[in-house]
């Protein structure tokens, strides 16, 4: 069957043209949905300003860190009191 598929052109150029056409159908309609479900999901939850969410959660780990830090310190003082 392989042999006869190669030696009509023509019967070659059409299923490499259906198969062609076939793949990109496939693979487009894969990419169209995950676009589509990309911008359902984005105005569902519509985000804030990147910038403005980015400085926000350079704020929060400075609160954070700020925090272990004076915990930090109250453990060191604790354990020095009570070593003296």
């Amino acid at each position: 069957m392989f042999k006869k598929y190669l030696k009509d052109p023509l019967s070659t150029i059409a299923i490499n043209t259906t198969v062609f056409i076939m793949g990109c159908l496939f693979f487009g309609s894969i990419a169209l949905f995950g676009i589509a479900s990309e911008l359902i999901r984005n105005s569902n939850n519509a985000p804030i300003n990147s910038k403005i969410q980015h400085i926000q959660q350079h704020a929060d780990e400075q609160l954070k860190f700020d925090k272990m830090i004076q915990l930090l310190d109250s453990i060191n003082f604790k354990s020095k009191k009570f070593k003296d």
